[in-house]
């Protein structure tokens, strides 16, 4: 018989809720419920607002889509473009390279080409050009430390016939081949 009271109880209270609802009046103890009737009849009124988006919201809306789609690729070239001015440029480093070593050898006799390392004699002066660490440096009589390549992950000096060939890997994977023919203890 309880249970049956205590249902009947909650319809009332239910009941009661709705009709103080209506009447603006509020008893205490009852303002979860009063709120739960109040969201439940918010949200059923904002379903009601059928305003959505005009024309010219949408073109607007479209509008500037189109001008930072269009700005995109501008934007993208010119960082690119900046980002390749601060890289050296890798080609023009290698022919620097290459034309101050057939100086050095047209002017040289001896010339003694080792796996990672190339040896000549210059008047009086023994000049070796190694690999050292990341670079290339050129050093006289074992002293100086003169880096004159950089970003080189191996290098190799060999002779081709008659010739001399030296070839560099860049850090970045670019692959450069110089030959120097030699003559009467002289290259070309």
């Amino acid at each position: 018989m309880k249970k049956e009271k205590s249902g009947c109880l909650k319809e009332r209270i239910f009941t009661l809720l709705i009709m103080e609802k209506g009447r603006g009046m509020i008893f205490p103890g009852k303002h979860r419920k009063q709120r739960f009737v109040m969201n439940f009849q918010d949200k059923r009124l904002v379903l009601k607002n059928n305003n959505g988006f005009t024309m010219v919201e949408s073109l607007l809306v479209l509008l500037i889509f189109i001008s930072v789609a269009a700005l995109f690729p501008l934007v993208y070239g010119a960082v690119f473009r900046v980002e390749e001015r601060l890289d050296p440029e890798r080609r023009l480093e290698w022919e620097l390279f290459a034309l101050q070593l057939r100086k050095e050898m047209n002017m040289s006799h001896s010339i003694q080409p080792a796996a990672d390392k190339l040896t000549f004699v210059h008047d009086t002066d023994t000049i070796s050009i190694e690999k050292y660490n990341e670079g290339v440096r050129r050093r006289v009589g074992g002293r100086g430390h003169e880096m004159i390549l950089q970003e080189i992950s191996s290098v190799q000096f060999y002779w081709c016939g008659s010739a001399l060939c030296v070839t560099a890997v860049f850090k970045n994977g670019e692959k450069e081949k110089a030959q120097f023919c030699i003559f009467d203890g002289g290259a070309t």
